[in-house]
């Protein structure tokens, strides 16, 4: 009996040491991810602000890489309702309450000051019925959401992974049958069929071993190297486009896929090799907060700067950090005092 005894506690120990392994490896795949996620923030907050980020192949990564990310932490959750229920707190919410926000703003500045906003935006409606919105990156928010629906749907309904790929790959190719022919998708229907190959990348290698700890981990720095050499090969010969929202595309298909991925790829093999950079993964950490943010504060802050200095003489700069900055000390406080609608806290429970 105490034989017996000592085998199941010798078990349980054993069971417990492996998952506190699984749970360290969890950590640390979820450091180098943060900072991808804040170097893809970053990426999109400095080239909103007006500074251009013109190395082949690194403009062309921050929407994919954004979207490969999303992919990357893909659950089901066991079921469509619950998979609903969560993205709606963790996703869907935020997007509601930052796009009523930004109206009221909208609106109000438009009452206060006429003329002085300059922007395509016409209302609270312009979800239904344009592509332009007041606080314009929040269409990824909701281009992501609709990825997780459509693509959990597939997940749930298709166990085959090679019909699955082919069903996401349809709906890719619809989507940029919609762009074509200009047809207009309430939203962001039509963004987030083009969308969705992206997130579907990021499924995959969440599936695949390349985000694991490796004893080829040493060399990562070295494939990222040569990754970022192919990207710029490819963007520098090929100038393939891809302007998810602005519903742009051309070149080489091949090169338009390919490039993205490529970039993605070698950045996140970057980060795995540095892990942590704290400023960089904080933003990372939260990054649903600065993405839904900085486009309320650069717009006000490039008022400022460009009485004094041109926006496209050096100006573009000094709003480039001032928003980092500002985005850097509201994210504790929306944390903080607005959980519910940043993604912290959940207002529907899953069953």
């Amino acid at each position: 009996m105490r034989n017996i005894i000592r085998i199941w506690i010798f078990i349980i120990k054993f069971a417990a040491s492996e998952e506190n392994k699984r749970m360290i490896e969890a950590k640390k795949r979820i450091e180098f991810i943060d900072l991808a996620k804040g170097i893809c923030i970053l990426l999109i907050i400095v080239g909103h602000s007006g500074v251009e980020v013109d190395y082949p192949g690194l403009s062309a990564m921050r929407t994919p890489l954004y979207l490969t990310l999303s992919g990357l932490f893909f659950k089901d959750y066991g079921g469509f309702t619950n998979l609903l229920i969560r993205k709606t707190n963790k996703i869907l919410i935020p997007f509601l309450f930052f796009y009523i926000a930004s109206y009221l703003l909208f609106y109000l500045f438009n009452a206060l000051f006429p003329g002085l906003i300059v922007s395509d935006a016409k209302g609270i409606f312009d979800v239904f019925t344009q592509i332009q919105y007041f606080n314009g990156p929040l269409w990824c928010l909701l281009a992501i959401f609709w990825d997780n629906i459509i693509f959990g749907a597939i997940h749930l309904n298709i166990k085959s992974e090679w019909i699955r790929a082919v069903a996401v790959l349809l709906i890719g190719v619809s989507g940029i049958i919609i762009y074509n022919k200009n047809v207009l998708l309430p939203c962001c229907l039509d963004a987030a069929f083009v969308c969705l190959p992206f997130f579907y990348f990021g499924y995959l290698l969440k599936r695949s071993d390349i985000l694991l700890p490796s004893r080829y981990d040493r060399y990562n720095p070295l494939f990222a190297l040569a990754l970022f050499a192919m990207a710029y090969l490819i963007d520098t010969y090929s100038h393939p486009v891809l302007f998810f929202h602005d519903r742009e595309i051309s070149g080489n298909m091949f090169a338009i896929i390919f490039l993205p991925l490529t970039s993605v790829v070698g950045l996140l093999m970057l980060c795995k090799a540095i892990k942590r950079l704290p400023v960089i993964s904080y933003f990372g950490q939260y990054s649903i907060i600065p993405l839904c943010t900085h486009h309320l504060i650069y717009r006000p802050v490039q008022l400022v700067v460009a009485r004094f200095i041109p926006i496209d003489n050096g100006g573009a700069y000094i709003v480039a950090v001032t928003t980092v900055i500002i985005c850097f000390f509201t994210i504790p406080l929306f944390v903080k005092y607005l959980p519910y609608v940043t993604a912290q806290k959940d207002i529907f429970q899953v069953k």
